[in-house]
């Protein structure tokens, strides 16, 4: 169980490690492109598979993913994090669409994860 505890909490840190340099780049004004490579990385860590696959899931798909999957309520903040600023990057180049996917899908996980809505 020790093992199991360290293995997620290195993720959350290489996780929100990735998506701190993104937001960094991001307000540093660099290419679109890297920031939001950098958020996919984070969103590979925490759902171990392909972002871009992942990417492409409906909202409610990530949650039924995820619920089956028993992720820990810490990953999924994380994960909702990396969308939120993926959204952000894309408002920020005129992808708007795309950009409000990324934040219906957040607010999608967040919401999941949210305890008033527990049963």
């Amino acid at each position: 169980m020790l093992y199991q505890s360290d293995y997620l909490l290195r993720i959350i840190e290489q996780a929100g490690a990735a998506i701190r340099e993104a937001f960094k780049r991001f307000r540093e004004g660099a290419e679109s492109d890297e920031p939001l490579e950098l958020t996919e990385q984070a969103v590979g860590l925490v759902v171990d598979m392909d972002p871009k696959l992942f990417l492409r899931f409906s909202p409610q798909s990530m949650v039924s993913f995820l619920e089956i999957s028993q992720f820990d309520d810490r990953l999924v903040k994380k994960l909702a994090e990396a969308l939120e600023l993926q959204g952000e990057i894309l408002e920020a180049r005129g992808s708007l669409v795309e950009a409000g996917v990324r934040r219906e899908q957040a607010a999608a996980l967040l919401t999941a994860i949210d305890p008033a809505r527990a049963n």
